[in-house]
């Protein structure tokens, strides 16, 4: 078996943060493994260089390039200078998988997380003092703009108009502001999906804000807005790694239903 960097970019990589292994009988490339750097200090500011590894093939390939894309990951970390993370998508029910990855030091500790509402749990919450409401579906060509600046900031994408005009498309979009005199205080943002079902899609409180409600007077409204429509599963996605945001959905009625994907991983430095 020979290990190298592929000729061609694998997973939308440069060929430098791949590597495959190659049958050296018949050429055939048995396996492979990328590393995608994912920096992301707003999201996760007590490890913002996050690294994650993408393999695919067979599994007698897995080691030699897994543990290569590790050598990478951890020269790419030590680079930087900064706490980072080494990590891998797992599925909850594919225990071989996170068996062979904690052989490599990875720790089931990371995972996104389906939260449901339980409207009996909506709690009575305010809006902060001088703050004021606003509702739309995000149609103004300037506030447009101001929001994918802000999204793409959030989760470090390039996510462009074309993208934009797909998101705000969905059924039953609606953007909920908290605007203060000073600036926006917070957003929500939520649909519904297939099945009848609502989404929260997105949450933003500006870091002045946090830690006053404006995230669960929002939730309660979005919340109050679904079940009017006559909506009754309402749902939210969120990392595990965001304890903040777990908490403030718990605390405003939402109740962990189902683990989706693990995210185990490495903490490097």
């Amino acid at each position: 078996m020979i290990l190298r960097n592929p000729k061609e970019p694998l997973f939308d990589e440069p060929v430098e943060n791949g590597f495959e292994a190659i049958d050296e009988r018949t050429g055939e490339r048995l396996g492979c493994c990328v590393v995608h750097p994912e920096p992301n200090p707003a999201l996760f500011p007590a490890r913002p260089n996050n690294f994650r590894l993408e393999f695919a093939g067979e599994f007698s390939a897995f080691g030699k390039t897994l543990g290569a894309a590790m050598a990478l990951a951890r020269a790419l970390a030590a680079r930087e200078k900064e706490p980072a993370r080494i990590y891998a998508a797992c599925p909850p029910e594919d225990d071989l998988l996170l068996a062979a990855l904690e052989q490599y030091g990875f720790q089931d500790n990371d995972g996104l997380v389906r939260m449901e509402l339980d409207f009996e749990r909506l709690c009575e919450t305010r809006m902060p003092a001088g703050c004021v409401l606003v509702e739309d579906e995000l149609t103004d060509a300037e506030e447009r703009g101001f929001f994918l600046e802000r999204y793409n900031q959030l989760f470090q994408t390039a996510r462009d108009f074309s993208w934009l005009d797909e998101y705000t498309a969905a059924d039953g979009f609606r953007r909920i502001l908290c605007v203060s005199p000073t600036g926006l205080a917070g957003e929500l943002i939520c649909w519904r999906e297939d099945g009848g079902i609502g989404r929260i899609g997105y949450l933003h409180t500006a870091r002045r804000w946090r830690n006053m409600g404006v995230a669960r007077h929002l939730l309660r409204l979005a919340g109050e807005y679904f079940e009017d429509s006559g909506v009754s599963v309402v749902v939210a996605d969120v990392r595990a790694r965001i304890p903040l945001l777990l908490h403030t959905l718990e605390s405003a009625g939402f109740c962990q239903t189902s683990l989706i994907m693990r995210y185990p991983g490495v903490d490097v430095g």
